[in-house]
């Protein structure tokens, strides 16, 4: 109870110093009560709830008493109130950031937050043990804001808003005053004036593919390959100048000709920064695609943004033998974004704010390309995946030994369509002979070189 009785004793003292001083003349000397916040806010207009802000009170003495011959006033304390368009924006957090020179807290702090506005009022000590100089622009208190629905939602043009000063704030209303030995002096203020500006992220959703990919002509359907289901953000606020967004999460459906081949996985890539995976992702396999829906965060904990092309997930093909079989000519397909894949078809767009932002898309082009025999690494006559000495002497083995090979591709180093001592040298050569360049493709990996004459039945380190 007696608690109870000082702290309202306390609150009561505080009132009485800010609203019972009486009112001197702002002529001499001259205090300016100042707000800050950026000039532009740019808010997506599907979700204007989704952008904010954050704005701060300064309070400054441009003028001393005396014409500016004067010290610096002591000040004891003030009271403020900035009011906005609750049309716009709301305040959604204030605080005071004022201390004592020693960092101390003051006595008195009272915040009020409203529907058009917020108020503070602060009195630094009741027993005078310390006061504020105010001689530069000095931070009294920050505000965070959130723009609201209204006329915002879906507008096309700059919306102008003004934050400034008001004495109407609050039951009483918060007069905006700085306390000078006892008395309170009303502050002229300077609004800060905003430009809010629709603008909706762009992102581009690639596929990263190989742009050929060969398969053996009797077996099109032992044929794999996989590709990559890319995100990046690639339009920002402000001419390129504005932050990065906060993407919580989207969806896409990628297609692909159902004669040449199928979608036989999808694995999710994307996780948080901790390595979190998504709360939500459904993989859906069609006949002619594959989807995902992704959900990062339902209760909001992490989103992630895209600054660069970033794995969302990969898809693992296989070549079917249908349209393929007998085919001796290349074959040019695409995996698009731009089919209907799923029942309903699932939409290419990426979630920021609750808002769904459809995505550019952009295409993967493939060149199916027939060969006959087999796969082979270039310099490797015994088939070992490995470039060794034993290759050189392989070769020099099958010239002047008689010993037989399956792939006489794997050993025209040189690419001359024949087999001869050089070879044999330039095997070792690359091994060492310093600055001799290593063998040309296929090397290191299993490959096809589809302008040699030469024949290469089978070979044992490749499929």
């Amino acid at each position: 109870m007696k608690k109870n009785l000082r702290n309202f004793s306390t609150l009561c003292m505080g009132l009485l110093l800010l609203a019972a001083a009486p009112l001197l003349p702002a002529q001499d000397p001259v205090w300016e009560l100042s707000v800050s916040a950026p000039a532009e806010v740019y808010y997506n207009p599907d979700a204007p709830t989704a952008a904010g802000f954050d704005a701060s009170v300064s309070l400054w003495e441009a003028q001393t008493s005396g014409g500016g011959t004067g010290a610096p006033s002591d000040v004891q304390g003030y009271s403020f109130g900035v009011a906005h368009d609750p049309a716009l924006m709301s305040a959604t957090a204030a605080q005071v950031t004022t201390t004592s020179p020693a960092g101390a807290e003051p006595d008195f702090i009272d915040i009020g937050l409203y529907s058009d506005g917020f108020s503070a009022g602060v009195v630094f000590s009741f027993v005078g043990n310390w006061f504020v100089n105010y001689d530069t622009p000095t931070e009294l208190a920050t505000a965070s804001y959130s723009l609201v629905e209204g006329p915002l939602s879906g507008a096309s043009a700059p919306t102008q808003a003004t934050i400034q000063k008001s004495d109407s704030l609050g039951q009483p209303p918060v007069v905006s005053v700085v306390v000078v030995d006892g008395a309170s002096i009303p502050l002229p203020d300077v609004p800060a004036n905003l430009s809010l500006i629709p603008f909706t992220p762009e992102f581009q959703l690639s596929a990263g593919a190989p742009s050929t990919v060969y398969y053996p002509e009797a077996n099109p359907a032992s044929e794999t390959f996989s590709a990559t289901i890319n995100l990046q953000e690639v339009l920002l606020p402000g001419g390129g100048t504005g932050e990065y967004s906060a993407v919580q999460g989207g969806s896409f459906g990628i297609g692909h000709d159902s004669t040449l081949m199928e979608a036989t996985a999808l694995t999710v890539l994307v996780t948080s920064d901790a390595g979190v995976a998504p709360d939500f992702a459904e993989v859906g396999l069609e006949t002619n695609g594959a989807t995902l829906g992704l959900v990062f965060s339902f209760t909001g904990l992490w989103t992630l943004t895209f600054e660069t092309p970033t794995a969302l997930a990969q898809i693992d093909y296989q070549l079917l033998a249908g349209a393929l079989a007998g085919n001796t000519a290349p074959t040019l397909t695409t995996l698009s974004f731009g089919a209907s894949v799923g029942v309903p078809p699932v939409e290419n767009v990426v979630v920021v704010g609750g808002a769904s932002v459809a995505a550019v898309e952009q295409d993967a082009s493939l060149e199916l390309v027939p060969f006959t025999g087999s796969r082979f690494i270039r310099g490797d006559a015994t088939q070992d995946a490995n470039l060794d000495l034993a290759d050189g002497i392989g070769v020099l083995s099958y010239l002047f030994l008689g010993e037989p090979t399956t792939c006489l591709k794997a050993m025209d180093m040189d690419q001359s369509n024949h087999v001869s001592i050089s070879d044999g040298v330039q095997v070792l050569c690359s091994l060492f002979c310093e600055g001799s360049p290593a063998p040309s493709g296929p090397y290191p990996d299993c490959g096809v070189d589809l302008d040699s004459t030469l024949t290469c039945e089978s070979f044992n380190a490749c499929p």
